[in-house]
């Protein structure tokens, strides 16, 4: 028995390295898709902010017109007063004259707020266009890097693979089934150390008789909390 856990132990090694390897690639992806997500979202930003700018040119371009028309309509009433015959006709064309030039300071309050909102809006394009540019930068950098560690691993992955194989062989049927099915179920753990009483798998006590067991290595016992077969590790001793 002791010979097989000494095989299940190496198995796992290589598995674990193998998970490594694996772990690695997978966060590199996920570094590659972080960084695509940000630069996509800063883009939806931009594109956002232009059509804000277009809405805000198209309305200032419209007040402006609308200015210049009330401009002449002014114009038109004040030529008007000279030739009014009453009072309350003068009158009339007076408050005309005020309502139309109190409604044009409106609209250039309205066209003021729009330009600053346009040159906000503009600086934030441009800071944002920056920023992609940098961001699109490290993101080549990033996935060349990824490609790079991509066929290491494939290689590495592929030579331990290969020990894999011829490990695997020297263990008997029934345990080489008991460790497949404790990888799958845990998290790539089949078989773990116990220090000083405590799973290393889980970090649960097991009990004490079952601890002693476990220092003689003459059976192969399961953690009675998340079921991996256990071995004894040695604490590692501090320096």
């Amino acid at each position: 028995m002791k010979e097989d856990l000494s095989r299940l132990i190496a198995l796992q090694e290589i598995d674990l390295q193998i998970k490594k390897l694996g772990d690695e690639l997978a966060n590199g992806q996920a570094e590659i898709l972080k960084r695509q997500a940000s630069i996509e979202e800063k883009k939806d930003k931009i594109v956002k902010h232009a059509s804000t700018i277009e809405n805000a040119e198209a309305r200032r371009k419209e007040l402006e017109a609308e200015i210049e028309s009330e401009v002449a309509h002014i114009k038109d009433r004040q030529s008007k007063l000279m030739n009014v015959q009453t009072n309350r006709e003068y009158q009339s064309l007076l408050k005309e004259i005020e309502e139309t030039k109190k409604s044009n300071k409106r609209r250039e309050e309205e066209i003021v707020l729009l330009m600053e909102q346009v040159e906000s809006l503009q600086k934030k394009v441009s800071e944002q266009g920056n920023v992609c540019k940098s961001e699109e930068k490290l993101l080549t950098e990033v996935e060349e890097k990824i490609t790079l560690l991509s066929h290491e691993t494939e290689e590495k992955k592929g030579k331990l693979e290969k020990t894999r194989e011829q490990q695997i062989k020297k263990i008997p049927e029934n345990l080489r089934r008991r460790y497949d099915q404790l990888l799958d179920k845990r998290n790539g753990l089949a078989i773990t150390g116990v220090i000083n009483g405590v799973c290393q798998g889980c970090f649960m006590n097991i009990p004490a008789q079952q601890f002693n067991e476990v220092l003689k290595g003459e059976q192969l016992l399961s953690c009675p909390t998340c079921q991996r077969m256990m071995f004894h590790q040695t604490a590692a001793k501090e320096d």
